[in-house]
């Protein structure tokens, strides 16, 4: 079908002067081998035409293609290195023609050569390519549309009315797989124009990065006209290969958006109604980055497409954002207020990347922290413009900081800023440190310097490097100069410096307050946090420059964020100590890092810890900042963890959670839960003892919250008593606590007996689960079906398959793996249904066996990639004894070759499963005394608070 328009994609019109030709082939001996991992600098491409022609024939998905590259020669060279890979390279036609004046010379190509290492593709001319002078390459080159949801791919679905499988293509090029679609410089710092034209059957819709300037009937080589239709699409502004993006389709789409940019968001015609929400707020976000920005970009049209199969949740490229279909859509009827603020989330993240990553691009994926840190920021202050009643900016900015804590705590964790030296790696940069540390430092910077200077220095930074790369130092240096002309800084202190010390060195600080309460003064002093606190005695010395802001019970300055003093670093990165005066008075209590400011955490002396316990289990508690309430939380949580503070403290202070009203620090406390859940559950006595204490604290709020037995509309409450009901709930539930399990049981009942699904939206996670957990193999049955048959059951899919995890039965588990590895249509859910599955009691040995005997299926399925990785993180999570850890070792050490590139993520699954064990063996015991005499005591005075 294609072959006959290959060879008349583009007719390069010249006129030839001379052509020049080598009179002898040299040896290729010859040639140096070009060995490292970035381009030379010898090249600049300048602009490319890119026709494809793509078939969409069921026994013929593939794609031919032509690139036309002018470049220029910044020095002098004899060759042509640039990236592409899985292409077949049509040698006899390679062109290259420089261009003088109205002239134009056609070179003769010596001799080309592949280095598979780099992904090198790399031409030589027989003649040199001359500094200052402008060429154009011209390469002819065709391949399958592959199935591994990269490059330039092929994804499917079922048409609900014909039943008939339907064809697509889309893009996929972030990091580094522009070059699998067509031959291309592929590194950020490129940047250039590119004319798009797409070939495609002319009942079919073509998408890029811009809007359609016209299209016009493809002819071929006998002049005979078929269905077949070129798109050609306006010229874009310079972009980085990655960020181009292209289509077909036979999509429908909904317009929005009533000023200057007009938003089409395409889906599959029959989901175009659960399409509505993402077409409706994304214009509104857009205005909202637009106006805070100052910045105009010159966009007439964006493109939204929902795409069926997709690796990634979503997409910036320029003008044509992609997302994971089943991420986004949208059913008034069964899609609760939490999932449209996740979905608000990833489409102000996606249009945040317009002006941070695409306007201006970093030089080298080395620090792409900056691209999705400040991206992930924007989109948090981009949700809160929204709706501001999702108190979004307190609880993602919360969420994102536990992450960090969490995740950045070991010993194989990594610096922000990393070496980056091949594909893979830069493929693994893209983690939670990049998206959620890196926008907690940003936070932290704003919070630093105020609206004023961040708005104004990223707007200044921004008008002055649009279209062009840059590693983001200009923007370090306008924050400081601002910050100290607005004194937000002291002169000698520098904004580089002090971001320096967060982003080139692995983990957070603790730091240690304590008091003399003699003189009213407190010495702080930091070190780098260990889950393990023994580690810490023979670590390397760390520093970091942390900004210090405190309140205290006299003091109650919780929205005073400009820091206090600092803590700062010498040098030759020693720390600097420092005594402070006039802190508080000998009763009063005092609270480091107002509102979470800072990405570390603190430990205070015995008698502090004991005055901020007595307020918390007091009716004073709400004095405490709801935030830094969280921060106490989880503070004393993971320094009792690590063995920097005595269980019996912590418990101590959980003991007010049932007194505690607001969401956040419940969020907080639940999240500490889960982890101890998981490493106690396997011991009874232990796990009776924890699971009675967590009854006896949710009891109370669960009450006040009316149960799952509320006659008030969901429409009714709050969004943040909603979602506060539901984690309530949900492990109320889970703990069997009154008639938690009875009301869920009756709900879903109701709903089989009826087929009429009447369970609060938001509710839907806790009935399912526990009809589950709790039910009958006929509940298992019946959740299941209605997942396969329901045409409705898409944006609720990831609840169902969640909650399809706790069953209790062996077999049923079992077979579940198999279904849902096995069916295309639950591939990007069968990670979240692995783990659900590692986490159940039952089902871990089932996870762990199976992830073990289907090893080499699972590794077609998703290659050696961050699922598989996911998968086995899970697994190490969920090991407490050397017994279960036993199998999972000696199944790494087995692979280890192929591992090899993501040997430090399996470093850190192993270190956590060393830590658990370690866990079990110092604290066990010491959590089961503390949680007895705690039992002892409440049924002495049984009595619980109003």
């Amino acid at each position: 079908m294609l072959q006959p328009y290959v060879g008349v994609i583009v007719k390069v019109l010249l006129i030839a002067i001379f052509s020049n030709c080598c009179l002898a082939k040299p040896s290729r001996s010859r040639f140096t081998n070009y060995t490292h991992y970035r381009l030379p600098e010898s090249l600049k491409p300048e602009h490319y035409t890119l026709k494809i022609v793509t078939s969409l024939d069921p026994l013929h998905l593939t794609f031919a293609g032509e690139v036309i590259i002018r470049f220029q020669v910044l020095i002098g060279t004899g060759n042509i290195t640039l990236h592409a890979r899985n292409l077949t390279i049509d040698e006899n036609s390679i062109e290259l023609i420089k261009y003088d004046d109205n002239e134009s010379t056609r070179y003769a190509i010596d001799a080309v050569r592949v280095m598979g290492e780099h992904d090198y593709f790399i031409i030589h001319s027989c003649l040199a390519l001359l500094r200052g002078e402008t060429y154009a390459l011209k390469l002819v080159f065709r391949a399958p549309l592959n199935q591994l949801l990269y490059g330039y791919y092929r994804s499917s679905y079922v048409d609900q009315v014909t039943n008939e499988t339907k064809w697509m293509s889309v893009t996929q090029f972030e990091p580094t797989y522009a070059r699998t679609a067509f031959p291309c410089f592929d590194e950020p710092n490129f940047r250039a124009k590119f004319k798009i034209w797409l070939g495609h059957q002319k009942s079919l819709v073509a998408l890029s990065n811009t809007p359609l300037a016209k299209q016009e009937k493809m002819y071929s080589e006998s002049n005979e006209t078929d269905d077949y239709v070129w798109s050609i699409f306006e010229e874009t502004v310079p972009i980085p290969t990655y960020l181009v993006a292209y289509s077909v389709n036979n999509f429908t789409y909904k317009l929005s958006g009533n000023y200057g940019v007009k938003f089409y968001t395409w889906c599959r015609p029959d989901i175009i109604n659960e399409c509505e929400f993402t077409a409706q707020i994304a214009p509104e976000l857009y205005k909202f980055f637009e106006s805070l920005l100052a910045m105009s970009l010159p966009f007439t049209k964006m493109n939204q497409l929902f795409v069926p199969n997709f690796r990634a949740r979503a997409m910036e490229n320029w003008g044509l954002i992609t997302y994971r279909e089943s991420l986004l859509l949208c059913s008034l009827n069964s899609s609760s207020e939490m999932s449209r603020q996740r979905i608000a989330t990833l489409v102000a993240h996606e249009l945040a990347h317009q002006w941070f990553g695409n306007a201006v691009t970093l030089k080298w994926w080395s620090d792409i922290w900056m691209n999705e840190g400040f991206a992930t920021y924007m989109s948090i202050l981009g949700v809160h413009h929204l709706n501001s009643n999702w108190n979004f900016l307190q609880i993602e900015s919360m969420n994102n900081i536990l992450d960090v804590l969490e995740y950045d705590v070991q010993v194989n964790s990594h610096a922000l800023t990393q070496g980056i030296k091949s594909t893979i790696q830069i493929t693994s940069s893209f983690d939670l440190l990049a998206y959620k540390k890196g926008a907690m430092l940003v936070r932290m910077l704003h919070m630093v310097v105020g609206d004023d200077v961040f708005l104004n220095g990223i707007r200044e930074y921004l008008s002055k490097f649009l279209y062009t790369a840059d590693n983001y130092g200009s923007l370090w240096n306008s924050f400081s100069i601002r910050a100290h002309t607005y004194q937000r800084l002291e002169t000698r202190n520098n904004i580089k410096i002090v971001l320096h010390s967060w982003t080139s060195q692995t983990g957070y600080p603790l730091l240690k307050v304590i008091r003399n309460y003699s003189n009213d003064s407190a010495s702080v002093t930091q070190q780098r946090f260990f889950l393990n606190s023994s580690r810490g005695k023979n670590a390397t010395k760390r520093c970091w420059w942390i900004p210090i802001t405190l309140a205290s019970a006299s003091r109650l300055e919780f929205y005073k964020l400009r820091p206090s003093y600092w803590l700062e670093c010498k040098k030759n990165k020693q720390n600097i100590n420092i005594t402070l005066s006039g802190m508080a008075a000998t009763g009063d209590w005092i609270i480091f890092n107002v509102q979470m400011m800072g990405l570390y955490r603190v430990m205070y002396d015995a008698d502090n810890w004991a005055l901020l316990n007595g307020t918390l289990n007091s009716d004073k508690y709400t004095q405490i900042h709801v935030l830094n309430r969280a921060q106490l939380i989880d503070d004393s949580l993971a320094l009792a963890w690590a063995g920097y503070m005595n269980y019996r403290l912590t418990l101590d202070i959980l003991n007010y959670l049932q007194y505690e009203k607001d969401y956040l620090p419940w969020r907080t406390a639940l999240r500490g839960f889960i982890k101890l859940d998981n490493i106690l559950k396997g011991y009874e006595k232990q796990y009776k003892l924890f699971t009675n204490f967590l009854k006896y604290l949710i009891l109370p709020t669960y009450n006040r919250l009316h149960g799952l037995n509320s006659t008030q509309n969901e429409k009714e409450i709050s969004y943040i008593d909603l979602m506060h009901k539901t984690q309530i709930s949900y492990w109320a539930c889970y703990l069997q606590i009154d008639d938690c399990v009875n009301a869920s049981k009756q709900y879903f009942a109701n709903w089989k007996n009826s087929n009429i699904n009447q369970i609060p939206t938001n509710l839907r996670l806790t009935v399912y689960s526990t009809a589950i957990r709790y039910g009958e193999q006929s509940d298992w049955e019946f959740l299941w079906q209605y997942l396969q048959e329901s045409n409705n059951v898409v944006s609720e899919q990831r609840t169902i398959i969640q909650a399809l995890t706790c069953s209790r039965n062996e077999i049923t588990l079992r077979n579940f793996l198999d279904l849902i590895f096995n069916n295309t249509k639950y591939r990007q859910d069968s990670v979240a249904a692995f783990e659900g599955i590692a986490r159940n009691k039952i089902g871990f040995p089932i996870a762990k066996n199976y992830l073990i005997e289907h090893f080499d299926q699972l590794r077609d399925y998703g290659t050696i990639s961050r699922d598989v990785i996911n998968l086995i993180l899970s697994l190490a999570r969920q090991v407490t004894s050397m017994e279960n850890n036993i199998g999972i070792l000696e199944f790494l050490a087995k692979k280890r070759n192929i591992f090899r590139h993501s040997w430090k993520t399996i470093l850190s699954a192993v270190e956590i499963t060393q830590l658990n064990i370690g866990w079990i063996r110092r604290y066990r015991a010491v959590v089961h005394n503390n949680l007895r005499r705690r039992n002892l005591k409440r049924g002495k005075n049984p009595t619980r608070p109003k």
